[in-house]
């Protein structure tokens, strides 16, 4: 499990780096405007969004000796630190040349990270099978994801900060961090989960393979638990899309603090993940995954609403809320994984197959495709609210935008989330009726005792 985990250091800080910073990096320091650098992150989204559909696929058919999934983490680990180097460094050129660039690279970052967040997030399903279990699988990979945070969110600010007048110079070393950081985690767990690595059964020949994924996607959608995780995740992504590219417009602009203060609302973030880490683990042994959630959740949801409509340009309110979203932030990414993983038992009962990465890869293609959408229209928006990066004080305009965008809707995603995992049918005592019915179903023995459970999650 440790080995596994390690590799959660380079997911942590490449995903929140890009999503918190490279729309500002393209904006403030590349010079395009903020229509066009939300382009260039939408385009790219929906290129991982087909990455992603395929990689599953191919990591569940996957028949290497070094495993099923294993291979796709090592091609990641050898992609990512080049991206990482080119993608932040400032080019000059024509504006069309100055696109084309950042959008090749973006293209590269996305298919480079979908080839290691899914088959590695399938894998996961492998190494523990028990409802326990993943839960504290996904504990220990969030320990060493808050370490990717740190990197990710709070380096940048602080690299940054030692280069105020030479933009450039601190967005290359940044890059060059980030770079080596990814290359160590992944090589790292790699080398460390060879013991535990699936081999693939070999398989005929396909002839289709997007119709297969298609196919598949479309069984697991007709299963009742997967509907209901599918508005959960829609939720999340949603809210945590707009956090991420929000964070630092907003404290710039609606607050009015520089790099420093702002590297402390993430620092902020960074203390809640520690602290919250061990709680909610504890929180899901006691009263299960879903149940969890739905207090984060909530938890967040009144503290955003609270702050949206008493303090939105407050310093205080604006640290409440950031302390609101990262507990349900926190809390999220560290169970959420072992809650999708538990589909793969039903998928396995209803349909006789297990589907591992073909259910990551469907949860995946939804938050990056929700994301694209996201990203493309707060940057369409944000342009006609008025905004200019040119100006220090920006009108009210874009004020009101932001602490709408930033705090409102996310907490509005919250409480749709929440009602979502209200009637989500799968806990600790239902999910050991479904393991039992398996083994006694493989068994030829009767297992109809467990059918009233079952059926829910169908």
């Amino acid at each position: 499990m440790l080995g596994y985990g390690i590799g959660y250091i380079g997911q942590g800080s490449t995903y929140n780096f890009m999503a918190a910073y490279f729309v500002v990096f393209l904006t403030n320091c590349v010079g395009l405007d903020s229509a066009m650098a939300g382009s260039i992150t939408s385009v790219a989204l929906l290129v991982e969004v087909v990455a992603g559909m395929i990689v599953g696929n191919l990591s569940d058919n996957c028949t290497s000796s070094m495993g099923k999934r294993r291979p796709f983490v090592l091609a990641a680990a050898l992609t990512m630190p080049l991206i990482m180097v080119l993608i932040m460094r400032t080019v000059d050129g024509s504006e069309t040349m100055r696109f084309t660039y950042y959008l090749v690279l973006s293209i590269g970052f996305r298919l480079s990270f979908s080839t290691f967040e899914i088959p590695n997030n399938a894998f996961g399903a492998e190494i523990a099978a028990g409802y326990d279990e993943r839960t504290w699988l996904r504990t220990m990979s969030r320990v060493f994801s808050i370490i990717g945070n740190t990197l990710g969110y709070v380096m940048p600010l602080w690299i940054l900060e030692l280069f105020p007048d030479r933009q450039r110079a601190g967005w290359q070393t940044i890059g060059v961090i980030i770079a080596g950081v990814a290359f160590c985690s992944w090589f790292s767990s790699f080398k460390l989960t060879k013991k535990r690595a699936v081999v693939g059964a070999k398989r005929e020949r396909r002839s289709n393979v997007i119709r297969d994924i298609f196919v598949n996607y479309f069984e697991l959608c007709k299963l009742r638990a997967m509907r209901l995780l599918i508005i959960y995740k829609a939720a999340f992504a949603c809210a945590f899309a707009l956090f991420n590219i929000g964070t630092i417009y907003y404290l710039k602009y609606s607050l009015a603090l520089g790099n420093r203060y702002s590297s402390y609302m993430y620092v902020l973030s960074i203390i809640v993940f520690i602290v919250m880490t061990p709680i909610a683990g504890k929180m899901a042994l006691s009263f299960g995954k879903a149940n969890q959630q739905m207090i984060t959740m909530a938890v967040s949801a009144v503290i955003g609403f609270a702050v949206f409509f008493f303090a939105p340009q407050s310093v205080i309110g604006a640290a409440l809320y950031v302390i609101g979203f990262s507990i349900m932030q926190t809390s999220f990414w560290q169970l959420s994984s072992s809650i999708f993983y538990d589909v793969v038992e039903v998928d396995e009962y209803a349909n006789c197959k297990r589907r591992e990465g073909d259910i990551m890869s469907l949860i995946s293609v939804l938050g990056t495709l929700i994301t694209a959408v996201i990203v493309q229209f707060f940057g369409v928006l944000l342009d006609r609210s008025g905004f200019d990066p040119k100006l220090a004080v920006q009108p009210d305009d874009v004020v009101h935008f932001l602490n709408a965008a930033y705090i409102l809707l996310p907490s509005i995603c919250f409480v749709i989330g929440l009602v979502a995992l209200k009637v989500f049918p799968i806990n600790k005592r239902t999910f050991g009726s479904l393991l039992r019915a398996l083994e006694r179903r493989k068994a030829g023995k009767d297992y109809a005792e467990y059918l009233q459970d079952i059926e829910k999650m169908i």
